[in-house]
């Protein structure tokens, strides 16, 4: 019986091919971006899912408080704090702490040759367990007790060492005057994709105190990701509210002021945590759940088309019904018959999806950014997937039609009396305004974003940042005798036009600032605690950087040290700080002192607020402190020409003088314009969605029309006979799918400028909502929907109403 019902479904399909290839093909697309978008969306959710222990660690975190309200939120924390909690609170068990050294260590020298080093951290011996990094070289026992030891992961000694055998091995670790030596005992693992601290090297913590200056008593520098393993038996609500009593005993103790400790779990961090200072930029939840919303939709449109599609050719299949149910069959081996040709649609577009996500499997993990290891096909969570869309496409594209084509009467369809019905006429109206209501919020929305991030881009930033190469300065010697010569160098190149140099340049994220609170006007009558972010530059950094002197002088040579001088700093702030400091003026805040850190310091200039992060977030108050060194960075500002011969200058002047260091650059635009990569990829993805959800509406759409074309071929001819124009067919063909159209634009503005307005709401700077966003979309989904039916209506109506008048 199955190879029956096999054989007339294939029948069926070869009859009916341009429906059947609509089904297949539609079905195809939205299973394929249904799979795609599911693999990207379980990658977002599946953080720290290798570790067994994941569920049991959390990672504290400081809330800078203003009054009672936070002013700002910092993933690090004080390095004494992980002990003092292990100590006096029952539900943790273990802690684990990781001292960035983004500032401290950035080289390593293996012979007489240094190499860059990114992501390297200082860890206590417990942070292997608590992360789950076995050693697949080394021996855990004792490990990390010392100083000066080192693990690497796999990667790391492949590229460096041509082997993983190197315990035993030593490293020089470069510091400002001098070096140290750092001997490897393992080598782990490389870090999964889906976990939030990446590393690539980790030093044994008592390190930081024999060669770092750090303290186990430092309370005046929280610069520590600090990391708990709770016990089995702790509840969150008992562990809240010990840690809030903890707290109040730091407080209590004046370890620190106006600040509390918080904790999250650190699955919840790559999604749910936006605070300064985190290891790596984090995913945005909202846009995460969006993706997959849409992508339910795009499969639902499909399903949509393939139950308007095969309940609209019922009338054809009619007779057929009719004619099985007079010989004998029953309504339970009719609905099987359509289960069968259901299953079978289903199974071919199940094909053509998975040859669909193998063809766009590379193109999609580069638009989205997962990682390069990332497979698709190779999951078996994608095939597990595949199967319950395929069951949940059967059963959803599949029961309708089945109980509609099972409930014809035999006698009214075999005597010709059988008309559609208008409740199953009505349910394909509503699932067609339903589909382009859909479809028009998708266009909307992606014109929304693209008008957002243009937008963006089109700000002024406050400062020039075009024709500018930044430098990393050299590691491994003492770098202040050779900063004047280099500068001296690259200014006689013919094309340079300044040099300067700083701590962090626009577009780097605050991670390579400082930050500061309780920075007060000397004799304030009230305190404020406004978190502030510092930077160090030299006397040629505004003017290069364009940025706006609003009152007061430059620094100059004359000027002391920002660093470390701990008397008579002079600062220049931007119009943000003075906003804090509740200075109304410029001209105002020049001389006035300031209490920072125990000392007091004199405003010498105001500058203009400028982005140095992207517009996307509000302006953070900046304080500027003098520095002549090349620690960091430096700007080198050329004339408009060959980026090429520039870079090849550049790279001379730095090898002549930092012979022993590698050379590393990058250009600042396209550095500042990494910040709008989430907007990028979330408009690319958004807008694939979108183009899939349009072609599958029209495409139901032209099914549709076809088949309401191929019904009414000699009502078209009779028409014909009696005068009416090609136009007027058209017309009268088109009209009801219009008015359904025009009820779908009714209903998704609304709710597509709610949608809109909340997206927009994220932004610091943001685009205005003007009519032609919303309008020009709807317009273009009519122009589309026209030439949908067109293409068959018009072909019908110009048809010889001879031909026409014998098509029945």
């Amino acid at each position: 019986m199955l190879l029956n019902y096999t054989i007339i479904a294939l029948r069926n399909l070869r009859k009916n091919s341009t429906f059947s290839f609509i089904n297949i093909f539609g079905l195809a697309t939205g299973l394929a971006v249904a799979l795609l978008i599911t693999q990207y969306v379980r990658f977002e959710l599946s953080y720290e899912h290798g570790n067994p222990l994941a569920d049991r660690v959390v990672r504290l975190s400081m809330d800078y408080m203003n009054g009672g309200t936070v002013d700002a939120q910092d993933a690090e924390t004080y390095p004494p704090i992980a002990a003092r909690a292990l100590r006096e609170m029952n539900e943790v068990e273990s802690y684990a702490r990781a001292y960035p050294l983004r500032n401290r260590l950035s080289a390593m020298q293996i012979g007489d040759r240094y190499y860059q080093l990114s992501n390297v951290y200082a860890v206590d011996s417990s942070f292997f367990r608590m992360f789950n990094y076995p050693l697949v070289r080394g021996k855990a026992g004792g490990i990390f007790g010392r100083p000066r030891e080192a693990v690497l992961t796999e990667t790391m000694a492949r590229t460096y060492f041509n082997t993983l055998d190197v315990v035993g091995k030593t490293i020089k670790v470069p510091r400002s005057n001098s070096s140290i030596l750092v001997e490897i005992v393992g080598v782990v693992p490389d870090s999964p994709a889906n976990t939030h601290l990446k590393f690539d090297m980790v030093l044994s913590y008592p390190t930081m105190l024999s060669d770092f200056g750090e303290s186990e008593d430092n309370w005046n520098n929280n610069s520590a990701y600090t990391y708990l393993q709770l016990t089995n038996r702790t509840t969150q609500e008992a562990f809240t509210q010990s840690l809030e009593a903890f707290t109040a005993r730091l407080l209590r103790e004046k370890r620190f002021q106006n600040e509390r400790v918080v904790a999250q779990k650190i699955g919840d961090i790559h999604l749910y945590s936006h605070k300064t200072f985190e290891t790596e930029a984090n995913g945005d939840p909202r846009s995460v759940y969006l993706l997959l919303g849409v992508a339910i939709l795009v499969l639902l449109g499909a399903f949509v088309n393939y139950v308007n599609l095969t309940t609209a050719r019922a009338l054809d299949r009619a007779r057929e019904v009719g004619v099985r149910k007079a010989v004998g069959s029953n309504q339970r081996q009719i609905r099987m018959q359509v289960l069968v040709e259901t299953v079978l649609v289903n199974l071919l577009a199940g094909g053509l999806a998975v040859g669909i996500v193998a063809m766009l499997e590379t193109s999609f993990i580069d638009i989205t950014g997962l990682p390069e290891s990332f497979t698709v096909l190779a999951d078996a969570f994608f095939w597990k997937s595949a199967v319950a869309f395929l069951l949940c496409s059967v059963l959803l594209s599949g029961f309708y039609p089945a109980i509609v084509l099972a409930s014809f009467e035999p006698v009214k369809v075999l005597k010709g009396n059988f008309s559609t019905s208008v409740k199953g006429a009505f349910l394909r109206k509503s699932l067609v305004v339903f589909q382009f209501a859909v479809t028009l919020i998708l266009l909307v929305q992606t014109v929304v974003v693209y008008k957002q991030v243009k937008y963006m881009r089109e700000q002024e930033l406050g400062l020039n940042i075009d024709h500018t190469l930044v430098v990393k300065a050299p590691v491994g010697a003492d770098i202040r005798p050779d900063y004047s010569a280099f500068r001296q160098m690259l200014l006689e190149q013919s094309q340079v036009k300044g040099v300067s140099f700083s701590g962090t340049v626009p577009g780097m994220g605050t991670a390579g600032m400082g930050t500061t609170t309780g920075v007060n006007l000397s004799g304030a009558a009230q305190k404020t605690y406004y978190n502030y972010h510092i930077t160090a530059i030299d006397t040629s950094f505004i003017d290069q950087m364009s940025i706006r002197l609003l009152a007061g002088k430059n620094f100059d040579a004359t000027t002391r040290l920002g660093f470390p001088d701990t008397t008579d700093r002079q600062l220049i702030v931007n119009m943000e700080t003075l906003r804090l400091w509740e200075i109304k003026t410029p001209q105002e805040a020049i001389g006035k002192r300031v209490d920072l850190w125990g000392n007091q310091a004199t405003i010498r200039a105001v500058v203009d607020n400028y982005h140095y992060d992207s517009p996307k977030v509000p302006h953070i108050p900046i304080i500027h402190l003098y520095s002549p060194r090349f620690d960091r960075y430096a700007s080198v500002k050329f004339a408009p020409g060959n980026p090429a011969e520039q870079l090849t200058a550049l790279k001379r002047v730095y090898e002549a003088n930092f012979p022993y260091s590698p050379f590393t650059y990058f250009f600042l635009d396209s550095e500042y314009d990494k910040q709008y990569k989430t907007e990028d990829r979330f408009r690319q993805v958004f807008g694939f969605l979108t183009i899939i959800a349009v072609v599958i509406s029209c495409l139901g759409l032209f099914g549709l029309a076809t088949f309401t074309a191929s019904k009414r071929t000699k009502e078209i001819g009779i028409r014909k006979v009696i005068g009416a124009t090609t136009g007027d067919l058209v017309v009268l063909l088109s009209r009801e799918y219009f008015k359904l159209i025009i009820v779908a634009i009714a209903i998704g503005l609304p709710v597509t400028y709610f949608l809109a307005s909340a997206w927009l709401d994220n932004y610091a700077t943001r685009a205005s909502l003007t009519p032609y966003l919303f309008f020009g979309p709807a317009l273009t989904m009519l122009l589309m929907v026209l030439v949908s039916i067109g293409m068959k209506t018009i072909a019908t109506a110009l048809l010889d109403p001879v031909k026409s008048l014998r098509s029945e």
